[in-house]
């Protein structure tokens, strides 16, 4: 199988909004894909709709092969979906929760499970209702892994957990894409830590996407050239199809986020006009790519200010 999970073409509405617009996607064996984006950009809604709980209103989703919707209970036993705004049985204990789960999975693993549950410190008799934010989520990832997903989507993951169990949690997904071949689809907003987990990475903003594909392509195929000096950006080179994005970059100049592929002639345009000192910044990290990215878009507070 070369794709997990195909997303083609899809589109979803909710309460006469649209939420997805024509949103493409591909997610390969025992990878991790990651799903960035401005808060609202449909991420959720993505992974809800790839789950099976919410139904396309245009376009298709193919998981394992197969064309998912809200009918394929089948489906939906080799995927586990974990995340904040996930709703929980509250009025269960933790061990009774366990016990549901392992009703509805046919694959549930009790001795995973109880190791997972030993590491993690979860408390068997107390009521999920009564747990902290954090250790809900615990609770949801300890699962999730004890179902032996082939897909596991994972929406904000980690927020409220410590930094340890952030880091154990991390390893553990990637040890499962790596040993038992099981793909993972993350949507945080912690862009340091998605940097060390992901293969790919898709970038949505208001429903679309904005930029897709393998993270170290990506990175690769961007840089930043600094101008130095208060002159204006030439036209020309303000509208060259290889600069993605350009600012005024404080007292330093200016900045812009430059196609590799042509940075060449994107450098000659700017020696042609006799601009100041150019500098070229390589391997930059993904919250500044992140944040280029979607300026392109129009998304930026860089404007507003307190004063």
């Amino acid at each position: 199988m070369d794709h997990v999970v195909e997303v083609r073409n899809l589109s979803k509405r909710i309460h006469g909004r649209t939420v997805l617009d024509h949103v493409d996607l591909t997610v390969q064996p025992g990878s991790i894909h990651a799903l960035i984006g401005a808060n609202g950009a449909g991420k959720s809604t993505l992974l809800r709709v790839i789950a099976g709980l919410y139904s396309a209103s245009a376009g298709e989703v193919l998981v394992l092969g197969e064309r998912m919707d809200i009918s394929r209970a089948d489906l939906r036993q080799h995927i586990h979906l974990a995340g904040t705004d996930m709703p929980l049985p509250h009025r269960f204990t933790v061990a009774q929760y366990a016990r549901y789960a392992s009703l509805l999975y046919e694959r549930w693993d009790a001795a995973r499970w109880e190791r997972l549950r030993r590491a993690l410190a979860l408390p068997e008799k107390q009521p999920v209702r009564r747990l902290s934010f954090g250790m809900r989520m615990q609770v949801q990832l300890a699962i999730a892994l004890s179902t032996h997903p082939s897909l596991l989507l994972l929406d904000e993951p980690t927020v409220g957990l410590d930094a340890v169990v952030r880091r154990q949690a991390v390893q553990w997904l990637l040890d499962e894409a790596q040993a038992n071949g099981m793909s993972v689809v993350v949507a945080s907003h912690q862009l340091d830590e998605l940097e060390r987990l992901a293969d790919q990475v898709t970038v949505l903003y208001e429903g679309r996407t904005v930029i897709s594909g393998s993270l170290e392509e990506l990175k690769q195929a961007f840089v930043r050239v600094t101008v130095r000096g208060d002159q204006p950006l030439p036209a020309d080179v303000q509208a060259h199809s290889g600069v993605w994005t350009w600012e005024r970059d404080g007292r330093l100049g200016v900045s812009l986020l430059v196609r590799r592929s042509a940075l060449e002639e994107v450098l000659g345009a700017l020696c042609v006009a006799g601009v100041g000192q150019t500098l070229v910044h390589e391997d930059l990290p993904l919250e500044e790519l992140f944040r280029l990215w979607l300026k392109r878009e129009g998304y930026s507070r860089d404007a507003f200010t307190l004063a």
